[in-house]
């Protein structure tokens, strides 16, 4: 078996696509770096039927860790496959790997950064490559362009949004009308106003003004209950297109099986295999 298992961690989903596009990405990226890449989320994807994982139930952190093959290691590397620094990985999966590494001696994990790093184009430009293929697609004329994120508690994930919706802006250029970055929800009180403006006032702001064409580019990895088919988003998407007829809405696919997304997490465990 190949040395250290190397733990591919999403936020983890109910909906089999996403568990799905998670193994393809583990996959491959074991068939070419020197690590065995097990898939897993940090909550849900063990709850999928697994006759719709094709026959093999779904893996989380903590399904994991409690099983034998966690047991016989003695050493885990980590690879996020979250944007930010999000609270599920700063917090909730670190504080699961203290407790696999505490329950014997000799045990150790290593944790990598997760997929952005500030002042970093790289997933500006898949996300630019995106939207310029959507726009083309669709045969669209300067619209305007959309940033969403799904909205966060932590004002360190915002700024992953603000600093790749900054690189966005100015590859776009003038194929764009106007451009904003936004949330697809927050939660209550003034201290996460920072996800501000939702994207439903977005659309709704436009379409006041008389907006015909617009795109929404996804600052999201997979496609799950919020970004996959009937998801949060084309609701939202429907809800706007109700309420001005004649707007029509495009927007670009996760991020998740973008090449330069798999470039980065390839780099990471080149990199750190390289360092040790």
């Amino acid at each position: 078996m190949k040395t250290p298992i190397c733990l591919l961690v999403d936020n983890g989903s109910l909906r089999p696509g996403a568990v799905l596009s998670l193994r393809k990405i583990a996959k491959q990226l074991g068939s070419e770096c020197s690590y065995d890449v097990i898939p897993m989320g940090l909550l849900h994807s063990n709850k999928i039927d697994k006759s719709m994982l094709n026959g093999k139930s779904g893996e989380t952190i903590g399904t994991f860790l409690s099983s034998e093959k966690a047991q016989d290691q003695s050493n885990l590397l980590i690879l996020p496959f979250f944007l930010g620094p999000s609270l599920g990985v700063t917090d909730f999966l670190v504080e699961k790997l203290n407790i696999w590494k505490n329950e014997k001696s000799g045990r150790a994990f290593h944790v990598l950064t997760c997929l952005h790093s500030y002042n970093d184009m790289k997933l500006a430009v898949a996300l630019s490559s995106e939207t310029i293929r959507v726009i083309e697609d669709e045969g669209l004329d300067c619209p305007h362009l959309a940033l969403v994120d799904h909205g966060t508690p932590i004002i360190k994930v915002n700024q992953v949004r603000e600093d790749v919706g900054k690189s966005l802006e100015k590859m776009m250029g003038a194929k764009v009308s106007d451009f904003t970055t936004c949330s697809m929800e927050r939660r209550e009180g003034d201290e996460y106003k920072f996800n501000e403006p939702l994207l439903e006032s977005v659309l709704d702001e436009w379409g006041n003004a008389g907006v015909k064409e617009i795109v929404v580019s996804l600052l999201f990895l997979l496609s799950g209950r919020h970004a996959g088919k009937g998801g949060d988003l084309e609701n939202i998407f429907e809800k706007a297109k109700c309420k001005f007829p004649g707007m029509k809405i495009a927007s670009t696919r996760p991020l998740g099986e973008n090449s330069i997304i798999y470039k980065i997490l390839k780099d990471k465990l080149v990199k750190f295999g390289c360092s040790t």
